[in-house]
């Protein structure tokens, strides 16, 4: 099934088009208003509503995950983390031994697809941003890319130019693999032969300098941003002409680009130009973004390429994360049981419509036509005049479906990636990422209108319980209010729509459970289910913060990189500002249940 921005966008006539977006957006409020009318009376009358809405979503998720739908899955020859006809990738580091074979490796056996149906040519560029990185980690990355053959060149883009960086370009340009047949002593090198390009300045520096002397303000009009687009690339097939060459680019498989520290999303900007750039000289009509800490499972660029082969109004593709740590913690084990839980089920609601929420950093592929369009209003989003540079990853997506293309989801592209381990870390990204949803929700209202009703009443529940849950529970612990009865009807009804997720993830779910999944999903759930409403609250209380709050992994805590802060107390500062309130909150949910217990009745 297409988008329903792919019809209009193919309207001609502008009192058409804008006719059938008001019909279209009258639609939208109608059915998402239905539908909330027919929940509230369900819950009203004492109906199973969590249970009818997850038997829709498991039906929604089904039919797209199964071909009942336009864009045919079963077409698409899965490979997951443990099935693939490609070669063995060996992650020790990276892949968790429960999510694969028994030694940690991605296993080659029970093959899905025959060779012969793959096409051995390159078809994708990889694209790569980091910042002081871990080595193995990085090391990982680049190596699962090296050994596929649908991908093409890979640009690597390294986020600062001092000497700590370098690492990362040694790296890059020092990979090795070793040989699967013969002497294993003689690796065989990742990239030979390939260049470095050194930027003095940003990418987006540099662009931003050229809009302001050329006096291009409007970055919402089509025409500026190929006047801006067409600057770059000048730009960029003048440096890799003057360095190296196209050719020697294709040869090597690779290119390593670095600039001065700034953000994610500047190096992530620069690495995408590049990509334009080289894929169009090199005939390559596709791209796949992923971080420095990640590492694609074999057979899946096939299948985002399956995708994006499959219907040319497709402009992005976002495939499947699987969370890991090479240290094992509660945290770290409920993080990838959650994700394993939720992530499928909620990513199908919008693909059968062809529009998919998110495209996570770690697995986002794009069409090249696509991000000629979007690159420049992208990375120049403002919100009340601010440079936003945290919402890289969702307002990408965004900016691909306001633009009319459609965002697939391919649950067989599995991408393993680094997850925190520790509570800090974890309350860190999780009000980051509940932060970069607000803002999307709040400042982009009108993307409602892309998505059909279903969606929209999943989006405006998600965003709504919490806040709700947050109130509510607060006002119970500090005696404002006396609180609801759970009846029995209730408890039934949470119980029955856990219990029909689990059984058809166990039995329909592409991406098969670990042990680990299962023995962690029930406390999972109800960590995320206390946790969620106070990180929802604090991204919203702070949502202009721009940071990060992330060290990154290759700046170990020495003596010297302490010296970043004056003292103890300020680093406990730092992090007090991160996770103090989710302490306070936890602090108020344990208020909420000691009231509870002190008025439960006495037998």
């Amino acid at each position: 099934m297409r988008a329903s921005t792919y019809n209009i966008r193919m309207i001609q006539k502008p009192w058409a088009r804008a006719a059938a977006k008001a019909l279209r957006f009258s639609f939208t409020v109608a059915g998402t208003t239905a539908i909330l009318a027919t929940a509230w009376k369900s819950l009203q009358i004492g109906m199973f509503t969590l249970t009818m809405d997850v038997l829709v979503k498991l039906g929604i998720t089904f039919a797209y995950a199964h071909g009942f739908t336009a864009t045919d899955p079963r077409n698409w020859c899965w490979a997951s983390a443990s099935k693939s006809h490609h070669k063995s990738v060996e992650a020790p580091y990276l892949l968790d031994k429960d999510s694969s074979s028994e030694d940690g490796s991605i296993s080659s056996d029970d093959q899905s697809c025959s060779m012969s149906e793959v096409e051995e040519s390159p078809r994708i560029t990889a694209s790569v941003v980091g910042w002081r990185e871990d080595a193995e980690l990085y090391r990982n990355c680049l190596q699962c890319f090296a050994e596929d053959p649908v991908c093409g060149p890979v640009i690597a883009g390294v986020d600062g130019d001092t000497v700590v960086d370098e690492e990362m370009v040694d790296i890059f340009m020092n990979a090795s693999q070793p040989l699967r047949l013969g002497n294993s002593a003689n690796p065989l090198q990742m990239f030979p032969g390939a260049s470095v390009i050194r930027l003095t300045e940003t990418l987006a520096t540099t662009m931003e300098q050229y809009m302001l002397s050329a006096k291009l303000t409007n970055v919402e009009d089509a025409q500026t941003c190929e006047f801006i687009m067409e600057h770059l690339s000048s730009m960029i097939r003048c440096l890799i002409e003057g360095q190296t060459s196209f050719q020697a680019i294709r040869d090597a498989r690779g290119i390593c680009v670095v600039q001065p520290h700034n953000s994610k999303k500047d190096i992530l900007f620069t690495t995408l130009v590049f990509a334009r750039v080289i894929s169009e000289e090199l005939g390559l009509e596709y791209v796949f973004s992923t971080d420095s800490d990640s590492a694609i499972a074999p057979g899946g660029l096939e299948q985002v390429v399956s995708l994006f082969d499959k219907d040319t109004n497709t402009g992005g593709v976002s495939g499947h994360l699987r969370f890991i740590h090479s240290s094992h913690t509660y945290i770290s084990r409920m993080a990838a049981s959650h994700y394993w839980f939720e992530q499928e089920i909620s990513k199908a609601q919008g693909s059968i419509f062809g529009a998919t929420e998110v495209q996570p950093g770690p697995c986002a592929g794009f069409r090249i036509s696509a991000l000629n369009l979007i690159l420049v209003p992208w990375y120049c989003q403002r919100i009340f005049g601010q440079k936003v540079v945290t919402v890289e990853d969702r307002h990408l997506t965004t900016r691909i479906l306001w633009a009319g293309f459609a965002v697939h989801y391919a649950p067989g592209a599995i991408v393993y990636t680094d997850t925190p381990n520790t509570f800090n870390a974890w309350v860190k990204q999780q009000v980051r990422w509940s932060r970069v949803t607000m803002i999307e929700t709040l400042w982009f209202p009108w993307m409602l209108t892309q998505l059909s009703p279903v969606h929209v009443y999943n989006i405006a529940k998600a965003r709504a319980v919490p806040i709700l849950a947050f109130c509510a529970i607060t006002l119970y612990a500090l005696g404002f209010w006396q609180g609801i009865s759970v009846s029995l009807t209730i408890s039934a009804d949470m119980f029955c729509a856990l219990a029909l997720q689990v059984v058809y993830l166990l039995n329909a779910s592409v991406d098969k459970p670990t042990r680990s999944d299962l023995v962690w999903l029930v406390p999972t759930v109800l960590w995320f289910c206390l946790m969620t409403p106070g990180i929802v609250i604090w991204s919203l209380v702070t949502i202009f913060d721009d940071s990060w709050g992330n060290v990154p992994r290759g700046l170990g805590l020495s003596k010297e990189n302490r010296q970043l802060s004056r003292s103890r107390f300020a680093e406990f500062l730092v992090e007090m500002r991160q996770t103090g309130f989710q302490l306070l909150w936890i602090g108020v949910l344990l208020a909420a249940a000691l009231r509870a217990c002190h008025l439960l009745p006495v037998a």
